[in-house]
């Protein structure tokens, strides 16, 4: 696993927010090809993220 997983927030031209996820934790996940889906979580400054398989 990375020594940290924190990661800057950056927006786009389109307005939309974009976060890299570091390389340790999309190959633990295996991340590739994957979906994900990003909700609220149980506290105002949390978020979840569910990875799907598609």
């Amino acid at each position: 696993m990375p020594k940290t997983r924190t990661t800057k927030v950056s927006q786009n031209e389109n307005g939309q927010y974009q976060v890299t996820v570091p390389k340790a934790l999309g190959d633990f996940f295996e991340l590739e090809g994957k979906r994900l889906e990003w909700k609220s979580g149980s506290a105002s400054n949390k978020m979840e993220i569910i990875i799907h398989d598609e």
